[in-house]
């Protein structure tokens, strides 16, 4: 088995009742089998005590409006008070720690929607590194992946982070172009799906692996040649042409899917309405050039948040074959980020702290992230819906 994480994931720390977020308000906690099979047999007043806090027929802990029940008025919760961890669901015990499994890796992250973990993903000014080690062991679910599939995502997702940990060129030109190889690397996929069928498994993994090498060798080059030319200039911050036009139309989607978050629906329609109805196209691309040059120093900012979501769900490749989807995902994620940043520019008199842009990822990452309802309804969207197209997904970069 192989396992990776941030080289960072072990310093979190939860802060409990200093927490700005608290993850205990806003969604229901749903409780594992084997922790309820404990729940009932704690002694006579521990189980008295929590079960009147569990709906055992929904396998959810009860909530107040929409606080978990255990949820004191301090911000503390009386399960761990009374039982430490011990008496944590899996849910509560690992949040806001999150695990993946692709055959034999498994890769651990931290999610976005914790303020905490937010800023460790998000403030942190040193580039995005993964750690990782190997033992013995196999999982029992290796046959369901694909081994050459999944090396070969791997490898194109490292090139990717090569291409946004680059610094001597704009965060903005660094995602366009990691957007360009993602998705040449989404038309090989497509082949090797489709000649897998076809021919002998061993010619098509070595035409794959061969190509995959080709088209990374071909992509370094190319920007290698952009650079000696000086066509890439490194403080790119012209709004592209549409990008106006097509954020709303990307709000109006976002919109329709399932609210889980209460700040969010006056979030985007304030958006909406601010940047997208109300403002001047020449009024919104002067003021994003403005933001941009305003956030050169915290660029890193937005190149943390691309890596976040490339890192979590590209892989998932593995078993539909669809990565784009998820490279557009990252894309879409770092546009809407980044015009709820300049909002928030705009209402503070032109400023915006590191604390602004932590309240809006994880936010965000609470509205998208934490609903499989919408995380299905979003990839299909992003697939075919004529208003997600390559062209329109660049301009909004």
């Amino acid at each position: 088995m192989q396992y990776r994480k941030p080289y960072n994931y072990n310093e979190f720390q939860c802060i409990a009742d200093k927490c700005p977020a608290t993850c205990c308000d806003g969604w229901a906690i749903v409780i594992d089998e084997k922790t309820m099979c404990k729940y009932h047999t704690l002694p006579g007043e521990h189980r008295n005590f929590v079960l009147s806090h569990v709906d055992v027929k929904e396998g959810v802990f009860r909530q107040c409006g929409s606080r978990c029940a255990f949820l004191n008025d301090r911000n503390l919760c009386d399960l761990y008070m009374r039982l430490g961890e011990a008496g944590f669901c899996n849910t509560c015990r690992r949040y806001p720690r999150h695990f993946e499994e692709y055959g034999n890796l498994i890769e651990a992250a931290l999610s976005m929607s914790c303020p905490v973990a937010a800023r460790m993903i998000v403030a942190n000014p040193k580039r995005d590194r993964f750690v990782g080690y190997c033992n013995d062991k196999e999982s029992a679910h290796s046959a369901e992946v694909d081994p050459v599939l999944l090396g070969g995502l791997l490898a194109a997702r490292g090139h990717m982070f090569d291409i946004i940990n680059d610094r001597s060129l704009s965060v903005q030109y660094r995602i366009k172009r990691a957007y360009y190889y993602s998705a040449k690397v989404q038309k090989l996929i497509y082949n090797y799906e489709k000649l897998g069928h076809k021919v002998k498994k061993k010619k098509c993994v070595a035409e794959f692996l061969l190509k995959m090498d080709m088209l990374t060798k071909k992509e370094i080059s190319f920007a290698e040649s952009m650079r000696a030319r000086k066509i890439v200039l490194s403080n790119e911050n012209t709004a592209g042409a549409r990008r106006q036009e097509n954020m709303r139309e990307l709000i109006d989607i976002l919109s329709v899917l399932e609210n889980i978050n209460s700040d969010w629906p006056k979030l985007v329609e304030e958006l909406r309405s601010s940047l997208y109805i109300n403002m001047r196209d020449e009024e919104y691309r002067s003021l994003s050039r403005e933001f941009a040059d305003y956030m050169r120093d915290r660029s890193f900012e937005y190149e943390h948040i691309f890596n976040y979501f490339i890192y979590t769900y590209y892989l998932g490749g593995v078993y539909d074959f669809n990565v784009h989807a998820m490279t557009k995902f990252a894309v879409i994620s770092y546009a809407v980020i980044r015009d709820l940043g300049l909002l928030t520019y705009i209402k503070n008199k032109k400023t915006f702290s590191v604390d602004d842009q932590i309240k809006i990822c994880y936010t965000y990452s609470r509205q998208i992230e934490h609903s499989d309802e919408n995380l299905v309804a979003l990839e299909g969207l992003l697939n075919a819906h004529p208003k997600l197209s390559d062209a329109k997904i660049l301009s909004q970069i």
